[in-house]
């Protein structure tokens, strides 16, 4: 490699490295809002998704009241926290979707799941 070219190169990565401390200085906090919202979104439209798999019974619109009681607890939470306790309801929802029917028992579960995870959450 000639000199000319290392020394370009070094000069180039330096500045590309600067412009993006800049622009995470005085828009970091923009951009990761944005992103944020776009997780959110994501986890949300896999949630209907799970929903269109159900079959229509009177537990289904019980789990979808469930789900948005969760999802307004979840947004008062820290970003982290309130996305990892949606995915863990989530999940729940997911192994009981896979016969395409909610039961009594497995809407309870779902229950006890959120019910608990809000205590847990009082304790720290």
């Amino acid at each position: 490699m000639k000199k000319g070219c290392f020394l370009t190169t070094v000069a180039t990565g330096t500045i590309l490295i600067g412009i993006i401390f800049y622009i995470g200085d005085k828009h970091g906090d923009k951009i990761v809002d944005f992103f944020k919202g776009r997780v959110v979104e994501l986890t949300l439209d896999s949630a209907d998704k799970y929903f269109e798999k159900l079959s229509q019974t009177e537990f289904k619109d019980s789990l979808q009241t469930l789900w948005s009681v969760a999802y307004n607890k979840a947004q008062l939470m820290e970003f982290e926290d309130g996305l990892n306790y949606m995915s863990g309801i989530l999940l729940k929802i997911d192994s009981f979707a896979k016969d395409s029917l909610i039961s009594a028992e497995e809407l309870s579960a779902i229950k006890t799941l959120i019910e608990n995870e809000n205590k847990q959450k009082n304790r720290n």
